[in-house]
């Protein structure tokens, strides 16, 4: 389902920790997610960025695409694939499901996205266990940083119920 502009607006908020360009180095990551459970990584540019300090993520979503244009992606490590359809713009079930997929699986895992990840940090706040840190691209700013704790696990369970996504 689409989500209105308001929302839209509301989600480009960022959720977490948001580190300025010019701050993401390989220290300061490491040093944030040191003790981290999982590391999730949404987007490709984030992946990419994390394989190239030597973290592989846990779980990795992809589409494939950096600001709607396609790239190439060279942050290549040895992982189980798993594949949804999301269109832009939206969480889909589909989508939902591969995810809740992934984080039961041994690690590492990487979804490929057919259509847009975007989005799909959202559930995976919801999702991933507490202890957990979803990595994702604030365009043109920075990298955000979400430790998973139960306030921000019903923060976007809140969120998710106001937009319209179970």
């Amino acid at each position: 389902m689409p989500i209105n502009e308001n929302d839209a607006r509301l989600l480009k908020q960022p959720f977490g920790t948001l580190v300025p360009d010019k701050q993401v180095t390989k220290r300061k990551v490491a040093s944030v997610l040191k003790g981290v459970k999982q590391v999730i990584a949404v987007g490709d540019a984030t992946t990419e960025r994390l394989v190239s300090f030597g973290i592989k993520p846990d779980i990795a979503v992809i589409d494939g695409k950096e600001r709607r244009s396609k790239r190439s992606y060279s942050a290549s490590y040895s992982a189980k694939e798993l594949h949804c359809i999301n269109p832009a713009g939206t969480i889909s079930k589909e989508a939902v499901q591969v995810l809740q997929d992934a984080l039961r699986m041994p690690s590492p895992v990487r979804v490929l996205v057919d259509g847009e990840e975007d989005m799909l940090a959202l559930p995976l706040f919801t999702m991933a266990p507490e202890g957990s840190a979803v990595l994702y691209g604030q365009p043109l700013e920075g990298l955000v940083i979400v430790k998973i704790t139960s306030a921000k696990q019903k923060q976007a369970k809140d969120l998710m119920d106001r937009i319209g996504i179970d």
